[in-house]
């Protein structure tokens, strides 16, 4: 009697779809750092976080608050923009063919400091 190939067949193996790349968008820019985080109230009264990028183009993204205590213990001895915003976000503006600029102009008329 012949044993099977358990290798062959085995039940773990995945769908082809499971394993291919998703498909990018045709705005999907590149990932940029980034260089100043603003944090300000959206227009219907939301968190919102206003990043300037390294390419001088700026992102807004939802500001999260912490949901566990020991999270929340972390962040009290920390800036919350320095603790909790992202570094690195995908700029949609150089995906749709903008050039790159200065970030220190765009970080003076939202009211920072350089």
């Amino acid at each position: 009697m012949t044993r099977p190939d358990y290798n062959r067949r085995s039940s773990t193996r995945r769908h082809p779809r499971a394993t291919s790349k998703p498909r990018r968008s045709e705005l999907a820019g590149p990932m940029r750092d980034v260089v100043y985080i603003f944090e300000r109230e959206g227009t219907r009264g939301g968190a919102i976080w206003l990043l300037v990028l390294s390419c001088g183009h700026p992102a807004a993204r939802k500001r999260t608050d912490p949901k566990s205590w020991s999270a929340l213990a972390q962040a009290m001895f920390r800036p919350l923009s320095e603790k909790l915003a992202p570094r690195r976000v995908q700029c949609h503006h150089c995906g749709s063919g903008e050039p790159t600029r200065d970030p220190a102009p765009l970080v003076r008329a939202l009211g920072g400091k350089i």
